[in-house]
Protein backbone atom coordinates (compact mmCIF):
# COMPACT_ATOMS: atom_id res chain seq x y z
CA UNK A 1 0.00 0.00 0.00
CA UNK A 2 1.51 3.26 -0.68
CA UNK A 3 1.78 6.14 1.86
CA UNK A 4 2.65 9.44 1.17
CA UNK A 5 5.78 11.07 2.05
CA UNK A 6 4.16 12.79 4.92
CA UNK A 7 2.83 10.33 6.48
CA UNK A 8 6.09 8.37 5.70
CA UNK A 9 7.95 11.20 7.07
CA UNK A 10 6.22 11.17 10.43
CA UNK A 11 6.34 7.53 10.91
CA UNK A 12 9.69 7.51 10.95
CA UNK A 13 9.79 10.54 13.31
CA UNK A 14 7.59 9.26 15.60
CA UNK A 15 9.23 5.26 15.82
CA UNK A 16 12.49 7.04 16.13
CA UNK A 17 11.26 9.52 19.19
CA UNK A 18 9.22 6.66 20.87
CA UNK A 19 13.05 4.38 21.00
CA UNK A 20 15.18 7.43 21.76
CA UNK A 21 12.41 8.56 25.17
CA UNK A 22 11.43 4.62 25.79
CA UNK A 23 15.73 3.96 25.70
CA UNK A 24 16.25 7.06 27.91
CA UNK A 25 13.24 7.05 30.07
CA UNK A 26 14.31 3.57 30.84
CA UNK A 27 17.72 4.03 31.50
CA UNK A 28 16.54 7.23 33.98
CA UNK A 29 14.09 4.59 35.81
CA UNK A 30 16.83 1.86 35.90
CA UNK A 31 19.41 4.40 37.30
CA UNK A 32 16.75 5.70 40.27
CA UNK A 33 15.99 1.88 41.02
CA UNK A 34 19.50 0.96 41.78
CA UNK A 35 20.14 4.35 43.42
CA UNK A 36 16.60 3.24 45.41
CA UNK A 37 17.70 -0.55 46.27
CA UNK A 38 21.39 0.61 47.20
CA UNK A 39 20.40 3.20 49.88
CA UNK A 40 17.57 0.48 51.25
CA UNK A 41 20.17 -1.95 51.28
CA UNK A 42 22.31 0.52 53.48
CA UNK A 43 20.06 1.38 55.41
CA UNK A 44 19.10 -2.15 56.03
CA UNK A 45 22.76 -2.89 56.89
CA UNK A 46 22.74 -0.19 59.23
CA UNK A 47 19.43 -1.80 60.73
CA UNK A 48 21.58 -4.88 61.60
CA UNK A 49 24.76 -3.69 62.73
CA UNK A 50 22.81 -1.72 65.13
CA UNK A 51 20.68 -4.79 66.08
CA UNK A 52 24.00 -6.83 66.79
CA UNK A 53 25.47 -4.12 69.31
CA UNK A 54 22.76 -5.39 70.93
CA UNK A 55 23.98 -8.68 71.21
CA UNK A 56 26.24 -9.90 74.08
CA UNK A 57 28.32 -13.14 75.42
CA UNK A 58 28.14 -13.70 78.68
CA UNK A 59 30.29 -16.87 79.63
CA UNK A 60 28.36 -19.45 77.62
CA UNK A 61 25.39 -17.11 77.70
CA UNK A 62 24.21 -15.14 74.68
CA UNK A 63 22.29 -11.75 75.93
CA UNK A 64 20.19 -10.32 72.91
CA UNK A 65 18.73 -7.12 74.69
CA UNK A 66 16.18 -6.43 71.79
CA UNK A 67 14.59 -10.30 71.60
CA UNK A 68 13.72 -9.33 75.60
CA UNK A 69 12.74 -5.93 75.20
CA UNK A 70 10.62 -5.69 71.75
CA UNK A 71 10.78 -2.95 69.13
CA UNK A 72 8.42 -1.41 67.90
CA UNK A 73 8.92 -2.08 64.05
CA UNK A 74 9.54 -5.87 65.22
CA UNK A 75 6.04 -6.39 66.98
CA UNK A 76 3.64 -4.44 65.25
CA UNK A 77 0.76 -6.14 63.80
CA UNK A 78 0.56 -4.79 60.14
CA UNK A 79 3.94 -4.75 58.29
CA UNK A 80 6.21 -5.94 60.89
CA UNK A 81 9.68 -6.15 60.40
CA UNK A 82 11.92 -9.28 61.03
CA UNK A 83 14.92 -10.63 62.70
CA UNK A 84 16.26 -14.15 63.93
CA UNK A 85 19.62 -14.79 65.17
CA UNK A 86 21.51 -18.26 65.02
CA UNK A 87 24.46 -19.92 66.65
CA UNK A 88 27.41 -20.89 65.03
CA UNK A 89 26.13 -24.72 65.34
CA UNK A 90 22.72 -23.42 63.33
CA UNK A 91 20.85 -23.16 66.83
CA UNK A 92 17.96 -20.80 66.68
CA UNK A 93 19.10 -17.81 69.07
CA UNK A 94 16.06 -15.77 68.76
CA UNK A 95 13.47 -14.58 66.46
CA UNK A 96 10.58 -12.46 66.02
CA UNK A 97 7.10 -13.24 67.32
CA UNK A 98 5.98 -12.26 63.61
CA UNK A 99 7.60 -14.94 62.41
CA UNK A 100 5.18 -17.38 63.52
CA UNK A 101 7.50 -20.66 63.67
CA UNK A 102 8.64 -19.46 59.90
CA UNK A 103 12.79 -18.93 59.64
CA UNK A 104 14.50 -16.59 57.85
CA UNK A 105 17.50 -17.28 54.94
CA UNK A 106 20.76 -16.95 56.67
CA UNK A 107 22.87 -15.04 55.89
CA UNK A 108 26.81 -14.85 56.80
CA UNK A 109 28.09 -11.34 55.43
CA UNK A 110 29.50 -9.62 57.59
CA UNK A 111 30.06 -6.13 59.84
CA UNK A 112 31.54 -4.04 56.35
CA UNK A 113 29.68 -5.87 54.03
CA UNK A 114 26.58 -7.37 55.30
CA UNK A 115 25.19 -9.94 52.65
CA UNK A 116 22.06 -8.50 51.26
CA UNK A 117 19.33 -10.62 49.21
CA UNK A 118 16.15 -10.34 47.60
CA UNK A 119 13.42 -12.50 49.79
CA UNK A 120 9.70 -13.52 50.47
CA UNK A 121 8.58 -12.42 53.58
CA UNK A 122 6.50 -14.98 55.61
CA UNK A 123 3.01 -13.37 55.26
CA UNK A 124 4.09 -13.10 50.97
CA UNK A 125 5.39 -9.94 50.88
CA UNK A 126 7.86 -9.11 48.52
CA UNK A 127 11.05 -7.66 51.02
CA UNK A 128 15.06 -7.70 51.36
CA UNK A 129 16.90 -9.57 53.90
CA UNK A 130 20.79 -8.28 55.37
CA UNK A 131 22.84 -10.94 57.30
CA UNK A 132 25.72 -11.03 59.11
CA UNK A 133 27.92 -13.61 60.94
CA UNK A 134 29.81 -11.87 63.96
CA UNK A 135 31.64 -12.13 67.42
CA UNK A 136 28.88 -10.70 69.96
CA UNK A 137 30.29 -8.26 72.24
CA UNK A 138 31.46 -9.56 75.37
CA UNK A 139 31.40 -7.23 78.77
CA UNK A 140 34.37 -5.07 78.19
CA UNK A 141 34.36 -4.86 74.36
CA UNK A 142 32.21 -2.42 72.31
CA UNK A 143 31.19 -3.22 68.79
CA UNK A 144 31.71 -0.33 66.55
CA UNK A 145 29.78 0.39 63.28
CA UNK A 146 32.69 0.03 60.35
CA UNK A 147 31.75 3.79 59.46
CA UNK A 148 33.11 4.70 62.38
CA UNK A 149 36.30 2.51 62.65
CA UNK A 150 39.70 4.05 62.54
CA UNK A 151 43.03 2.72 63.09
CA UNK A 152 42.75 3.10 66.71
CA UNK A 153 40.88 -0.15 66.22
CA UNK A 154 41.32 -4.10 66.27
CA UNK A 155 40.16 -6.55 63.86
CA UNK A 156 37.39 -6.69 66.40
CA UNK A 157 35.95 -3.76 66.39
CA UNK A 158 37.72 -3.06 69.76
CA UNK A 159 39.25 0.02 70.63
CA UNK A 160 42.72 0.36 72.45
CA UNK A 161 41.98 3.32 74.60
CA UNK A 162 40.21 0.33 76.80
CA UNK A 163 42.86 -2.14 75.99
CA UNK A 164 43.60 -1.78 79.85
CA UNK A 165 40.33 -2.42 81.26
CA UNK A 166 39.89 -5.48 78.68
CA UNK A 167 43.28 -6.97 80.50
CA UNK A 168 40.69 -8.92 82.73
CA UNK A 169 38.45 -9.69 80.53
CA UNK A 170 38.53 -13.14 79.56
CA UNK A 171 37.73 -13.86 75.92
CA UNK A 172 38.06 -17.78 75.53
CA UNK A 173 34.53 -19.37 74.29
CA UNK A 174 33.82 -16.83 72.07
CA UNK A 175 31.41 -18.44 69.57
CA UNK A 176 30.21 -16.46 66.32
CA UNK A 177 26.69 -16.07 65.88
CA UNK A 178 24.30 -14.54 62.18
CA UNK A 179 21.62 -12.01 62.60
CA UNK A 180 19.16 -11.83 59.52
CA UNK A 181 17.23 -8.62 59.46
CA UNK A 182 14.15 -8.47 56.84
CA UNK A 183 11.99 -6.02 55.42
CA UNK A 184 9.54 -5.52 53.28
CA UNK A 185 10.19 -2.95 49.86
CA UNK A 186 6.38 -2.09 49.17
CA UNK A 187 7.01 1.38 49.94
CA UNK A 188 9.22 1.40 47.67
CA UNK A 189 8.12 -0.84 44.70
CA UNK A 190 5.10 1.71 45.21
CA UNK A 191 7.04 5.08 44.62
CA UNK A 192 8.88 3.47 41.54
CA UNK A 193 5.76 1.88 40.01
CA UNK A 194 4.23 5.35 40.65
CA UNK A 195 7.61 6.98 38.71
CA UNK A 196 7.13 4.55 36.16
CA UNK A 197 4.13 5.44 35.29
CA UNK A 198 5.06 9.37 35.28
CA UNK A 199 7.53 8.76 32.92
CA UNK A 200 5.30 6.67 30.43
CA UNK A 201 2.45 9.16 30.98
CA UNK A 202 5.03 11.90 30.50
CA UNK A 203 6.58 10.41 27.58
CA UNK A 204 3.29 9.90 26.01
CA UNK A 205 2.25 13.33 26.46
CA UNK A 206 6.13 14.26 24.60
CA UNK A 207 5.40 12.38 21.71
CA UNK A 208 2.17 13.39 21.24
CA UNK A 209 2.93 17.05 21.20
CA UNK A 210 6.07 16.49 18.94
CA UNK A 211 3.97 14.46 16.91
CA UNK A 212 1.42 17.52 16.67
CA UNK A 213 4.49 20.07 15.71
CA UNK A 214 6.19 17.74 13.34
CA UNK A 215 2.97 17.23 11.46
CA UNK A 216 2.68 21.24 11.06
CA UNK A 217 6.48 21.57 10.24
CA UNK A 218 6.60 18.52 7.73
CA UNK A 219 3.53 19.84 6.26
CA UNK A 220 4.77 23.27 5.69
CA UNK A 221 7.91 22.36 4.68
CA UNK A 222 6.07 19.95 2.44
CA UNK A 223 4.37 22.59 0.28
CA UNK A 224 7.40 22.99 -2.48
CA UNK A 225 6.34 19.50 -3.18
CA UNK A 226 2.91 20.00 -3.41
CA UNK A 227 3.61 23.28 -5.69
CA UNK A 228 5.77 20.99 -7.82
CA UNK A 229 3.44 18.55 -8.02
CA UNK A 230 0.79 21.37 -8.87
CA UNK A 231 2.97 22.59 -11.52
CA UNK A 232 3.79 19.25 -13.42
CA UNK A 233 0.20 18.41 -13.30
CA UNK A 234 -0.36 21.39 -15.18
CA UNK A 235 1.49 20.28 -18.05
CA UNK A 236 0.23 18.38 -21.31
CA UNK A 237 1.34 18.30 -25.11
CA UNK A 238 0.16 21.99 -25.84
CA UNK A 239 1.86 23.08 -23.20
CA UNK A 240 5.47 21.66 -22.98
CA UNK A 241 7.05 25.21 -23.28
CA UNK A 242 6.42 25.69 -19.36
CA UNK A 243 9.61 25.47 -17.25
CA UNK A 244 9.10 24.75 -13.26
CA UNK A 245 10.30 27.04 -10.55
CA UNK A 246 10.74 26.83 -6.50
CA UNK A 247 11.56 30.35 -5.65
CA UNK A 248 11.10 28.98 -1.76
CA UNK A 249 12.03 25.44 -2.15
CA UNK A 250 14.88 23.96 -0.44
CA UNK A 251 18.25 23.13 -1.92
CA UNK A 252 17.65 19.27 -2.13
CA UNK A 253 14.85 20.35 -4.76
CA UNK A 254 16.58 22.71 -6.77
CA UNK A 255 18.72 19.76 -8.72
CA UNK A 256 15.24 17.94 -9.17
CA UNK A 257 13.85 20.99 -10.77
CA UNK A 258 16.84 21.44 -13.01
CA UNK A 259 16.85 18.24 -14.27
CA UNK A 260 13.06 18.71 -14.90
CA UNK A 261 13.34 21.30 -16.65
CA UNK A 262 16.40 20.11 -18.71
CA UNK A 263 13.84 16.98 -19.64
CA UNK A 264 11.18 19.47 -20.52
CA UNK A 265 13.48 21.31 -23.37
CA UNK A 266 14.56 17.56 -24.27
CA UNK A 267 10.41 16.66 -24.78
CA UNK A 268 9.68 20.37 -26.29
CA UNK A 269 12.65 19.14 -28.45
CA UNK A 270 11.77 16.14 -29.30
CA UNK A 271 8.03 17.40 -30.01
CA UNK A 272 8.89 19.95 -32.52
CA UNK A 273 11.09 17.87 -34.69
CA UNK A 274 7.92 14.84 -34.57
CA UNK A 275 5.75 17.77 -35.89
CA UNK A 276 8.64 18.86 -38.00
CA UNK A 277 9.10 15.16 -38.95
CA UNK A 278 5.70 14.63 -40.26
CA UNK A 279 5.33 17.85 -42.06
CA UNK A 280 8.85 17.16 -43.69
CA UNK A 281 7.60 13.79 -44.79
CA UNK A 282 4.57 14.65 -45.79
CA UNK A 283 6.19 17.34 -48.23
CA UNK A 284 8.79 15.01 -49.62
CA UNK A 285 6.43 12.39 -50.39
CA UNK A 286 3.92 14.72 -51.77
CA UNK A 287 6.80 15.66 -54.22
CA UNK A 288 7.55 12.34 -55.83
CA UNK A 289 3.31 11.55 -55.67
CA UNK A 290 2.89 15.17 -57.45
CA UNK A 291 5.71 14.36 -60.35
CA UNK A 292 3.82 11.20 -60.79
CA UNK A 293 0.84 12.22 -61.20
CA UNK A 294 1.38 15.14 -63.40
CA UNK A 295 3.94 12.93 -65.81
CA UNK A 296 0.58 10.45 -65.97
CA UNK A 297 -2.28 13.36 -66.63
CA UNK A 298 0.17 14.68 -69.19
CA UNK A 299 0.74 11.27 -70.67
CA UNK A 300 -3.34 10.45 -70.88
CA UNK A 301 -4.48 14.11 -71.97
CA UNK A 302 -3.95 12.43 -75.73
CA UNK A 303 -2.80 9.92 -77.60
CA UNK A 304 1.24 9.17 -77.86
CA UNK A 305 3.45 7.44 -79.58
CA UNK A 306 5.21 4.87 -77.63
CA UNK A 307 8.66 6.49 -77.24
CA UNK A 308 6.73 9.54 -75.67
CA UNK A 309 4.93 6.89 -72.91
CA UNK A 310 7.98 5.13 -72.17
CA UNK A 311 10.01 8.32 -71.54
CA UNK A 312 6.80 8.92 -69.19
CA UNK A 313 7.28 5.59 -67.54
CA UNK A 314 10.88 6.09 -67.06
CA UNK A 315 10.33 9.59 -65.30
CA UNK A 316 7.61 7.62 -63.29
CA UNK A 317 10.39 5.07 -62.38
CA UNK A 318 13.20 7.48 -61.35
CA UNK A 319 10.95 9.15 -59.19
CA UNK A 320 9.59 6.23 -57.35
CA UNK A 321 13.36 4.97 -56.86
CA UNK A 322 13.86 8.26 -55.39
CA UNK A 323 11.12 8.13 -53.18
CA UNK A 324 12.21 4.15 -52.32
CA UNK A 325 15.82 5.74 -50.94
CA UNK A 326 13.92 8.15 -48.92
CA UNK A 327 11.61 5.44 -47.29
CA UNK A 328 14.88 2.83 -46.71
CA UNK A 329 16.93 5.32 -45.13
CA UNK A 330 13.69 6.09 -42.77
CA UNK A 331 13.31 2.42 -41.83
CA UNK A 332 17.01 2.43 -41.35
CA UNK A 333 16.90 4.87 -38.95
CA UNK A 334 13.84 3.44 -37.38
CA UNK A 335 14.92 -0.01 -36.75
CA UNK A 336 18.58 1.68 -35.56
CA UNK A 337 17.22 4.06 -33.13
CA UNK A 338 14.37 0.86 -31.83
CA UNK A 339 17.80 -1.55 -31.29
CA UNK A 340 17.09 -4.05 -34.07
CA UNK A 341 20.17 -3.53 -35.81
CA UNK A 342 23.06 -5.60 -34.59
CA UNK A 343 26.61 -4.38 -34.53
CA UNK A 344 28.74 -7.31 -37.15
CA UNK A 345 32.59 -6.08 -36.28
CA UNK A 346 35.22 -7.33 -38.80
CA UNK A 347 38.55 -5.47 -39.80
CA UNK A 348 39.33 -3.38 -42.03
CA UNK A 349 42.16 -1.22 -43.59
CA UNK A 350 40.91 2.52 -43.82
CA UNK A 351 42.59 3.20 -46.38
CA UNK A 352 41.97 0.98 -48.75
CA UNK A 353 38.35 1.48 -47.66
CA UNK A 354 38.14 5.00 -48.28
CA UNK A 355 39.55 4.96 -51.57
CA UNK A 356 37.47 1.68 -52.83
CA UNK A 357 34.43 3.95 -51.42
CA UNK A 358 35.06 7.10 -53.20
CA UNK A 359 35.65 5.34 -56.56
CA UNK A 360 31.16 5.62 -56.78
CA UNK A 361 31.46 9.84 -57.11
CA UNK A 362 34.87 9.70 -58.32
CA UNK A 363 33.50 10.19 -62.44
CA UNK A 364 31.22 12.96 -60.86
CA UNK A 365 33.94 14.94 -59.23
CA UNK A 366 36.33 14.60 -62.44
CA UNK A 367 33.12 16.22 -64.63
CA UNK A 368 33.33 18.92 -61.97
CA UNK A 369 37.10 19.57 -62.62
CA UNK A 370 37.40 18.88 -58.76
CA UNK A 371 40.96 18.25 -56.71
CA UNK A 372 40.47 15.03 -54.30
CA UNK A 373 43.31 15.15 -51.64
CA UNK A 374 44.47 12.02 -49.68
CA UNK A 375 45.81 12.26 -46.54
CA UNK A 376 45.54 8.78 -44.95
CA UNK A 377 47.82 6.97 -42.80
CA UNK A 378 48.65 4.00 -44.11
CA UNK A 379 48.27 0.39 -42.13
CA UNK A 380 45.55 1.19 -40.01
CA UNK A 381 42.93 -1.45 -39.15
CA UNK A 382 39.27 -0.96 -37.97
CA UNK A 383 37.40 -3.22 -36.35
CA UNK A 384 33.67 -2.13 -36.80
CA UNK A 385 30.72 -2.99 -38.43
CA UNK A 386 31.91 -2.67 -42.40
CA UNK A 387 28.63 -2.79 -44.05
CA UNK A 388 27.43 0.23 -41.40
CA UNK A 389 30.28 2.42 -41.84
CA UNK A 390 30.45 1.91 -45.41
CA UNK A 391 26.87 3.51 -45.36
CA UNK A 392 27.81 6.42 -43.53
CA UNK A 393 30.88 6.89 -45.48
CA UNK A 394 28.79 7.02 -48.63
CA UNK A 395 26.83 9.76 -47.32
CA UNK A 396 29.56 11.91 -46.56
CA UNK A 397 30.78 11.02 -50.50
CA UNK A 398 28.10 11.90 -51.69
CA UNK A 399 27.83 15.45 -49.77
CA UNK A 400 31.27 16.44 -50.34
CA UNK A 401 31.09 15.56 -53.91
CA UNK A 402 27.57 17.35 -54.80
CA UNK A 403 27.86 20.14 -52.77
CA UNK A 404 31.89 21.03 -53.61
CA UNK A 405 32.10 24.47 -56.00
CA UNK A 406 33.60 23.64 -59.50
CA UNK A 407 36.99 23.49 -59.13
CA UNK A 408 37.38 22.98 -55.89
CA UNK A 409 39.00 20.92 -53.41
CA UNK A 410 38.04 17.55 -51.44
CA UNK A 411 40.28 16.25 -48.89
CA UNK A 412 39.56 12.95 -47.18
CA UNK A 413 42.43 12.37 -44.10
CA UNK A 414 42.01 10.32 -40.89
CA UNK A 415 44.68 10.51 -38.23
CA UNK A 416 45.16 9.23 -34.53
CA UNK A 417 44.14 12.22 -31.97
CA UNK A 418 44.31 11.55 -28.21
CA UNK A 419 42.09 8.24 -27.60
CA UNK A 420 40.08 8.64 -30.67
CA UNK A 421 40.88 7.89 -34.61
CA UNK A 422 38.96 10.26 -36.49
CA UNK A 423 38.09 10.29 -40.87
CA UNK A 424 37.21 13.65 -41.84
CA UNK A 425 35.95 14.74 -44.82
CA UNK A 426 35.98 18.31 -46.21
CA UNK A 427 35.03 20.47 -49.02
CA UNK A 428 35.01 23.89 -50.51
CA UNK A 429 32.18 25.91 -51.71
CA UNK A 430 30.45 26.19 -48.70
CA UNK A 431 27.65 28.68 -48.16
CA UNK A 432 26.45 27.85 -44.50
CA UNK A 433 26.52 29.89 -42.07
CA UNK A 434 27.76 28.68 -38.36
CA UNK A 435 23.95 28.69 -37.37
CA UNK A 436 23.21 26.36 -40.27
CA UNK A 437 25.82 24.09 -39.47
CA UNK A 438 24.44 23.20 -36.28
CA UNK A 439 21.32 21.53 -38.26
CA UNK A 440 22.84 19.69 -40.76
CA UNK A 441 22.21 16.83 -38.90
CA UNK A 442 18.75 17.24 -38.28
CA UNK A 443 16.33 15.20 -40.54
CA UNK A 444 14.86 16.50 -43.71
CA UNK A 445 16.81 19.38 -42.81
CA UNK A 446 18.49 21.45 -46.12
CA UNK A 447 20.14 24.96 -46.41
CA UNK A 448 18.00 25.25 -49.66
CA UNK A 449 14.43 26.43 -48.28
CA UNK A 450 13.08 26.70 -51.46
CA UNK A 451 13.75 23.10 -51.70
CA UNK A 452 14.31 22.95 -55.55
CA UNK A 453 16.35 19.90 -55.32
CA UNK A 454 13.76 18.00 -54.24
CA UNK A 455 13.95 14.44 -55.36
CA UNK A 456 17.36 14.56 -55.29
CA UNK A 457 18.66 15.14 -51.60
CA UNK A 458 15.74 14.68 -48.92
CA UNK A 459 18.13 15.69 -46.24
CA UNK A 460 18.64 12.46 -44.55
CA UNK A 461 21.87 11.45 -45.22
CA UNK A 462 23.80 13.13 -42.30
CA UNK A 463 20.91 12.54 -40.08
CA UNK A 464 21.43 8.14 -41.08
CA UNK A 465 24.89 9.39 -41.02
CA UNK A 466 24.78 10.69 -37.37
CA UNK A 467 22.68 7.77 -36.16
CA UNK A 468 24.64 4.99 -37.43
CA UNK A 469 28.14 6.60 -36.06
CA UNK A 470 26.42 6.94 -32.48
CA UNK A 471 25.50 3.25 -33.24
CA UNK A 472 29.64 2.36 -33.64
CA UNK A 473 30.18 3.79 -30.85
CA UNK A 474 31.59 7.09 -32.15
CA UNK A 475 30.49 10.70 -32.53
CA UNK A 476 30.00 12.51 -35.70
CA UNK A 477 30.89 16.49 -35.76
CA UNK A 478 30.82 19.39 -38.34
CA UNK A 479 31.97 22.98 -38.89
CA UNK A 480 32.78 25.56 -41.49
CA UNK A 481 35.50 27.31 -41.74
CA UNK A 482 36.84 30.05 -45.10
CA UNK A 483 34.48 28.43 -46.98
CA UNK A 484 35.17 24.63 -45.78
CA UNK A 485 32.43 22.39 -44.79
CA UNK A 486 33.95 19.82 -42.80
CA UNK A 487 32.50 16.57 -41.38
CA UNK A 488 34.43 14.60 -39.02
CA UNK A 489 34.34 10.82 -37.85
CA UNK A 490 35.20 10.13 -34.28
CA UNK A 491 35.94 6.51 -33.29
CA UNK A 492 37.80 4.96 -30.28
CA UNK A 493 41.04 4.57 -30.81
CA UNK A 494 40.53 1.03 -29.37
CA UNK A 495 38.88 -0.14 -32.15
CA UNK A 496 41.95 0.80 -34.58
CA UNK A 497 45.05 -1.21 -34.73
CA UNK A 498 48.41 -0.69 -36.86
CA UNK A 499 49.14 -3.78 -39.25
CA UNK A 500 52.44 -4.36 -41.07
CA UNK A 501 52.06 -5.53 -44.90
CA UNK A 502 52.04 -9.21 -43.88
CA UNK A 503 49.24 -8.40 -41.48
CA UNK A 504 47.26 -7.13 -44.33
CA UNK A 505 47.76 -9.72 -46.40
CA UNK A 506 46.07 -12.21 -44.11
CA UNK A 507 42.97 -9.48 -44.31
CA UNK A 508 39.69 -10.74 -45.95
CA UNK A 509 39.16 -7.81 -47.74
CA UNK A 510 36.35 -7.38 -50.55
CA UNK A 511 37.40 -6.80 -54.05
CA UNK A 512 36.99 -2.87 -53.78
CA UNK A 513 39.68 -2.73 -51.53
CA UNK A 514 42.44 -4.54 -53.35
CA UNK A 515 45.21 -2.52 -54.89
CA UNK A 516 48.32 -0.91 -54.51
CA UNK A 517 48.05 1.09 -51.11
CA UNK A 518 52.01 1.66 -50.46
CA UNK A 519 51.52 5.02 -49.72
CA UNK A 520 48.36 8.16 -49.77
CA UNK A 521 46.86 7.87 -52.95
CA UNK A 522 46.24 11.08 -54.56
CA UNK A 523 43.61 11.40 -56.95
CA UNK A 524 43.70 14.48 -59.07
CA UNK A 525 40.52 14.84 -61.55
CA UNK A 526 42.24 18.73 -62.52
Amino acid sequence: MNTSLRTRLLLAILGTIIVVLSATQYGLYAMIRRQLYSEFDQLLGSRARALAALIEQAGDEIEIEFHEHAMQEFARGVRPEYYQVWHEDGTVLARSRQLNGHDLIILQGDLVVPAIREVTLPDGRPGRAAGIRFLPSVEGEVVAAPESASADTDDLGRHDDDHDDRDDVDFSGRVHVVLVVARDTLDMEASLAEFAWLLVGSGCVAAAGILGILALLVTRHLRPLQSLARQISGVDEQRLNNRFALADGPAELQPVVARLNELMARLEAAFLREKTFTADIAHELRTPLAGIRSILEVGLSRQRDAASYRTSLEKCLRISDETETIISTLLSLSRIESGQETLDCDPLDVSRFLTGGWRTFDSKARERNVDVQWCCREGAILHTDRDKLQVAVSNLFDNAATYVDDGGEVRITTQVTGDRFEIAISNTGCRLTTDQVTRVFDRFWRADTARSDTGTHAGLGLALTDRIIRFLDGTLSANVSDGRFRVAISLPSNQVSLASDADESELDLPATEQHSSAGPVAINST
